[in-house]
Parts: structure tokens; C-alpha cells; sequence
């Protein structure tokens, strides 16, 4: 019903009333109520409708519980509950309003996700060690459609500066983008949970996935700064009509966007390598410096591609200007 409001009054243009007196309207209304060209209050429908469905026929027809249905309806409130925290941060970090509905939406969800990993006869880790192979293969997807996704984000952010600017469609194209990096990214954290928790001792002492876990951070805290620092102002950075590109705020912005990129890409690649290779013969430290030394060679390297890149801008001509 909450996720049902939202969508009314957003269709019918009306304003929200927000107890927590804040502006309801700027959060339903941003670019982030839109994921992957659906409104995100359609997906809470959605969402809480397949539950209400999964749980009324739990009820009803008690044979039907399987240890697969409950690992789906798991595996879906796990999703959802990632995803409020994803949509809770970015009201609070990018579009810094807060809306009371959201909250509350959120708050239901959370607690669907903890009563329902607290609610199962089956056994949280023994449902995760008997779909081993479900959850290995969403690992599997994420690691594809994250690795694809930013080599086309970075292929098209070039394409895109041919023209020494990107528009407020080549904008838009690189959020679509953006948001499924992040999709990529949230399954690849609950896969690789999932994969965790059942044999956590093992994996405390793999070098390997202590090492894959820190990139996965980094690339994590890495996007958090595009999304909040970079990406609200691409198209002020790349336009640049009247003001001095050479010193302030944008050209810094220009200089870190080139910077998040290189880092971005080279993350995800040293991070699919890991997950390929079967026994590397280095420990924790050994992989973290080899990947420092490529994370920062690829800063640099864009640094460079940055400022050779500039100079070739009409904007860096004293007579153009």
C-alpha cells in the first residue's frame, strides 16, 4: 500500500506529505527513482506482491514448502533488503533529502529479509550448501555483467568526448550504466555471502579471497565517490563553456573522473583474474601489492591520457577562448 501511494501521488503530480518534514517530492521525482527504466515504487510493488502471493500459498498449502521455495523467497528478500540499503544511501549522500515512505518501505523490508532468515525450519547454511551451484553461478553472472558493463562505460565515456563535451543524453546512457555496474555489484556481494558463510574457516585463510574481497571494497567505495562526487556534475565538468577549465573545482572533477575510471576498470579486471585462477602461488600481500602497483600505473597512465586529451580542447587555446 505504501509502495501504491508513492506511485499515485507521483503519477498524479501531488505533493507527498513527509512527517519527517523533509522533501518527499525531490526524492520520489530524482534520477534515482528510475532503475534500469523502471520506477522503483513498481518494483516495491512488485516485490511485496510476489511475498504476500509466496506466503499466502506457504499457508494454504503447507505440502508446497520445499526447501527450494524457501531458498527463492530467500534469495529475493536478500535482494530487496540490498537494494533498500542501496536506495536509503543514496537519498542520504547524493540526493540528501529523506522521504519518511521510503523509510518506512524500507524498514518492511528489512524486517521481511531477518524474519525470514530467522523464520526457516530448513537451516540458513544448509539451504546455502545445497544450492551451492545456484549461488556459484549468480557469482559467475555478476562478475560477466560487471566486467562488461564498466568496459563499455569507459569505451563509450571516450566515444562520448569526441566531441569535447558529453550532452545530457551521453549523461544519461553512462547512469543507465552505472546502475548496472551496481546490479553486477550487489550480486556478486550476496553470491559471494552466500558462498561465505557455509565454509567461512576455509576462507578465512584463502589469501585469494581475502585478497578478492579488499578489490571488491575498493570498487565498492570507488563508485560510492562516482555517484556522489562525479557523476551529478559530468555534464558542467565536460561543458566548460565560460569558465576557467585549468584551475577550480571541474578541473579537478575531470582530473578524478579520468583517475575513477582507470581504478574502476583495472579493479574489476584483477578481481575476475582472482576469481579464475584456481591456485595463485602468491599469499594476501603479494596479490594486494601487485594489484596497488597496477591500480596506481593506470592512474597515472590516465593522468597523462587526461592532460594529453585537454590540450587538444578548443577550451585550452587562448585565441579559441
Amino acid at each position: 500500500m505504501i509502495a501504491f501511494y508513492i506511485r499515485h501521488k507521483k503519477n498524479a503530480n501531488e505533493k507527498l506529505v513527509c512527517p519527517l518534514d523533509a522533501d518527499c517530492g525531490a526524492v520520489i521525482h530524482s534520477d534515482y527513482s528510475v532503475f534500469l527504466g523502471l520506477p522503483v515504487e513498481v518494483l516495491g510493488m512488485a516485490y511485496y506482491g510476489v511475498v504476500a502471493i509466496a506466503y499466502g500459498v506457504f499457508l494454504m498449502f503447507p505440502g508446497l514448502v520445499s526447501t527450494f521455495s524457501v531458498f527463492a523467497v530467500l534469495a529475493l528478500s536478500t535482494a530487496a533488503f540490498f537494494f533498500s540499503l542501496y536506495l536509503t544511501s543514496i537519498q542520504i549522500f547524493a540526493i540528501r533529502q529523506i522521504c519518511s515512505w521510503c523509510l518506512v518501505s524500507a524498514g518492511l523490508g528489512t524486517a521481511i529479509f531477518f524474519t525470514t532468515l530467522a523464520g526457516s525450519e530448513f537451516g540458513f547454511l544448509s539451504l546455502l550448501a545445497e544450492y551451492k551451484w545456484i549461488i556459484l553461478m549468480l557469482h559467475l553472472f555478476g562478475f560477466a555483467i560487471g566486467l562488461g558493463a564498466v568496459t563499455i562505460t569507459d569505451v563509450l565515456f571516450f566515444k562520448f568526448l569526441r566531441d569535447f563535451k558529453i550532452s545530457e543524453f551521453e549523461a544519461d546512457i553512462l547512469h543507465t550504466l552505472s546502475q548496472i555496474i551496481w546490479l553486477a555489484l550487489a550480486v556478486l556481494i550476496i553470491s559471494e555471502a552466500g558462498l561465505y558463510l557455509p565454509q567461512m574457516e576455509i576462507l578465512n585463510h584463502s589469501g585469494k579471497f581475502l585478497a578478492k574481497m579488499t578489490i571488491v571494497a575498493m570498487i565498492v567505495l570507488n563508485g560510492v565517490f562516482l555517484n556522489i562526487a562525479i557523476s551529478p556534475k559530468l555534464v558542467n565538468i565536460s561543458f566548460g563553456g565560460r569558465h576557467e577549465h585549468q584551475k577550480g573545482e571541474l578541473a579537478r572533477l575531470r582530473k578524478l573522473s579520468y583517475a575513477s575510471g582507470a581504478l574502476s576498470l583495472t579493479s574489476w579486471y584483477y578481481a575476475s583474474a582472482l576469481e579464475m585462477a584456481q591456485n595463485p602461488p602468491l599469499g594476501y600481500w603479494g596479490l594486494i601489492v601487485i594489484y596497488l602497483f597496477m591500480a596506481i600505473s593506470a592512474i597515472f597512465i590516465s593522468q597523462l591520457f587526461e592532460h594529453s586529451f585537454y590540450r587538444k580542447t578548443p577550451l585550452s587555446n587562448p585565441i579559441a577562448k
